[in-house]
């Protein structure tokens, strides 16, 4: 009997220790991934939603449990501040430029919080900073496109549907597509499209024909392109050119206003022209002068046989044929 209680409290004393050890190392497994045994520094993250985080979830960086999530509380309507107890000897790894995002783990799993460093000089993060959330499309938003995505292409296939009916019920459809001149008339557009793509090459092959000619040539075409000088001295030309049509006008301008003024009757031409007595007058005193020449030259004649004036003109004589004699010499 005395054995057999011996066994008994042998048996619940090895159940308790055994249970009391199972409890000790789930608390410790507990703690060491609330962070609780371990040595943590708090961080905190601002944020406008927590999507479904709560108190206790893990946090990663690159994928590596690097803490949990102490507390969530409310600052105000807008901004929700998140607690996170990251364990201090990954302070060395994370920046202060560094945003958090709130993922699931996994498709169904829990939520979790995860740092994504940055690239960019910056310091390791201390106990109380900040840091603040990374722009992305969340579960929820990706489900709503999802859903308007799915809706889109819903009606599409219906539309699609609708379009195909109504083809299986057009008979002048089926009659063009059936008709064999129709196939004929395409497959000849089909076959001078292709000689006209032929004729488009050739003529493109020609013309890098022409213009490597014109490169390579010695004509007056390549002097044009090539020919600094000659292309100076065509410059030169069209400046001469365009001031000698500068020069034209302003002759024509002068002209016109000569020809304006002698028509008016300005100056002595549009005197003449003008007027007729005054023209007249002017022809009468030529005829007088041209008479008076022509009396003037008999007296000189008549001088010449008169003896008093006869040996002056001899001297003249002499002296005239002297002079051109030396000057033939010379």
């Amino acid at each position: 009997m005395k054995n057999d209680k011996a066994a008994s409290n042998t048996k619940l004393g090895i159940l308790v220790i055994a249970g009391s050890l199972f409890l000790i190392f789930s608390l410790y497994m507990i703690g060491r991934n609330q962070n609780i045994f371990g040595t943590s520094i708090p961080i905190l993250a601002q944020i406008d939603h927590v999507n479904g985080l709560v108190q206790g979830n893990n946090v990663r960086f690159q994928g590596m449990e690097v803490g949990t999530v102490k507390s969530i509380e409310m600052e105000n309507d807008s901004t929700i501040i998140m607690t996170m107890l990251i364990r201090k000897s990954m302070q060395s790894f994370i920046k202060k430029n560094a945003l958090i995002t709130i993922n699931t783990d996994g498709l169904m799993g829990n939520k979790i919080v995860q740092i994504h460093p940055q690239t960019g000089e910056a310091s390791t993060i201390e106990e109380g900073d900040i840091l603040y959330p990374l722009d992305q499309v969340g579960t929820e938003e990706m489900i709503e496109k999802l859903s308007s995505t799915g809706e889109y292409l819903e009606q599409t296939l219906i539309n699609l549907a609708e379009i195909t009916e109504r083809l299986n019920k057009s008979e002048a459809i089926w009659k063009i597509l059936a008709d064999p001149e129709l196939a004929l008339d395409l497959k000849g557009a089909v076959k001078e499209l292709h000689i006209a793509g032929q004729n488009a090459s050739a003529m493109a092959k020609a013309g890098k024909e022409l213009v490597k000619t014109l490169e390579e040539g010695d004509g007056i075409v390549n002097s044009l392109f090539t020919d600094s000088l000659m292309d100076r001295n065509l410059e030169q030309s069209l400046e001469n050119l365009n001031q000698t049509s500068a020069n034209a006008a302003q002759l024509m301008d002068r002209m016109n206003t000569l020809l304006e003024s002698v028509e008016k009757g300005q100056g002595t031409a549009g005197l003449i022209l003008a007027d007729t007595a005054f023209r007249e007058q002017l022809v009468r005193t030529m005829e007088n002068v041209e008479q008076s020449t022509y009396n003037l030259n008999q007296n000189m004649e008549a001088m010449k046989s008169n003896f008093l004036f006869r040996g002056y003109f001899k001297d003249q004589e002499k002296a005239q044929k002297k002079a051109e004699k030396e000057g033939n010499k010379n």
